[in-house]
């Protein structure tokens, strides 16, 4: 597979070929160029992390249509964004609060031939307004500090107020996710905290928030 230069050959070391879609292990020659180009991820975006692909899986089981856009928080290097644009072929808007999450990836985005929108904002900066269009908000291993729970419960109600259709939250069972549930369920949110399973591209678990609106 070739982008802008880059090719990635069927079986390449440090690839992972999933659902569809080719992803890079920090390991890869392509992401270690990244890193000797100074593009240092500081808030934990140094690698495709697992829980996306429950979530992954969350969207195919829900068929998400074309028409449809995805947002993706805390997107990192963009496993979830690169999913849902290669195959439901809808609109996403990758969200990050570390702008050197965005060459890795610009780079992903390259290898599988989608385009994702970008933008480089806090959590706490995302509008009612910027999720008036949305139809699905989304994001994977993005609660991992108590303080990042009121911050995303808050972020939540917006949505709610903006119209979105879905919220799916992904984490493989730390305590500021479970806190974040539970508010959302005292809110009286149609909310439900659910375990996936999956064998590919290893053997994984993790919890998904799924909020209904």
């Amino acid at each position: 597979m070739s982008a802008s230069g880059v090719v990635i050959r069927a079986g390449e070391p440090n690839t992972i070929r999933t659902r569809g879609i080719t992803l890079l292990r920090s390991g890869h020659k392509e992401i270690r160029r990244l890193k000797r180009a100074n593009h240092t991820p500081s808030i934990h975006g140094n690698k495709v992390w697992n829980s996306s692909f429950l979530i992954m899986d969350h969207l195919t089981r829900r068929k998400v249509t074309p028409d449809q856009h995805l947002l993706d928080i805390g997107c990192g290097w963009g496993p979830l964004s690169v999913f849902s644009a290669k195959r439901f072929g809808c609109s996403v808007t990758a969200v990050d609060a570390d702008e050197d999450v965005f060459p890795y990836l610009d780079l992903h985005a390259q290898i599988n031939k989608v385009a994702i929108q970008q933008k480089v904002m806090r959590f706490e900066k995302i509008s009612q307004k910027m999720l008036a269009d949305i139809h699905i908000m989304a994001g994977a291993d993005i609660c991992f500090w108590d303080e990042l729970t009121p911050v995303l419960y808050n972020l939540i109600r917006r949505a709610l107020r903006a119209g979105v259709k879905e919220i799916i939250i992904a984490d493989p069972g730390r305590s500021p996710f479970y806190a974040l549930a539970e508010r959302c369920e005292k809110a009286g949110m149609d909310s439900r905290v659910v375990e996936r399973r999956t064998k590919t591209p290893k053997a994984l678990c993790a919890d998904l928030l799924i909020i209904n609106n």
